[in-house]
């Protein structure tokens, strides 16, 4: 049926092997590393997740997550 986009897969596998810290997901990561990581992937490349900047601001990569779920068309969740 549908894959998993490729940001999703990238950005759990990524948080599942360097990003496990209290709040990774309520913690927001820092808005100029968050669109970096956006342009990156808005820009049918994949990423390097293991530079620096990723690995010091580990929030903006689960920031990133919850992005592409605030801006899906149809929530995953209803409203009821």
């Amino acid at each position: 049926c549908c894959s998993v986009p490729q940001v999703l897969k990238s950005c759990t596998e990524f948080i599942e092997k360097h990003g496990i810290v209290d709040g990774i997901y309520r913690l927001s990561g820092i808005a100029s590393n968050i669109q970096k990581l956006r342009h990156e992937f808005d820009s049918e490349q994949i990423p390097d997740l293991t530079k620096d900047i990723y690995i010091q601001d580990i929030h903006c990569v689960g920031s990133l997550c919850k992005l592409y779920f605030r801006e899906l068309p149809n929530p995953l969740l209803t409203y009821q």
